[in-house]
């Protein structure tokens, strides 16, 4: 890949860019509209973005508040919500390319924490084998309150 794919936090001047982002039709009942999701940012989360060549491509919330500890109980973990690539830009290799970034990434943002956790939908087939090449691990463990049905929780050791 020529394109060169950078983490970064959100910024003023890129929002009405990362406004007009959207997920395919089949996996928009996996992620909220992000201007949904920006309205809900509670003061344990931070809204990231996914770049391609300065471009905005993608979109993902930092959690520091881990809410599975009763499903996944790890300790000094810190969550990945809404991580998604917009259809436009899907299968260009993004998604592995920020996914690969995601470990150092969070690791130098939230340094007191030992583990990134997600939650994904049983049926986002897609969705599970990133996360897995991106280094993942899936916890065999389910969190049954998902919008969407069953979610599997995965953790990454940061």
């Amino acid at each position: 890949m020529t394109e060169r794919v950078k983490l970064q936090t959100i910024s003023s001047e890129l929002l009405p860019e990362l406004l007009a982002l959207q997920v395919d039709e089949a996996q928009q009942h996996f992620v909220k509209p992000i201007a949904r999701v920006l309205d809900e940012l509670s003061a344990q989360q931070t809204a990231h973005l996914i770049l391609a060549n300065k471009q905005v491509v993608g979109f993902f919330v930092i959690d520091t508040q881990y809410p599975y500890q009763a499903e996944l109980p790890l300790q000094q973990s810190v969550l990945l919500r809404s991580f998604f690539v917009a259809s436009q830009f899907q299968g260009k290799g993004y998604g592995y390319a920020a996914g690969a970034q995601l470990r150092p990434y969070v690791a130098d943002l939230n340094p007191s924490f030992q583990h990134l956790a997600l939650t994904v939908n049983c049926r986002n087939n897609g969705a599970q084998a990133l996360y897995k090449k991106c280094g993942f691990v899936d916890s065999e463990k389910l969190y049954n309150g998902g919008p969407a049905g069953p979610q599997h929780l995965y953790f990454l050791d940061l």
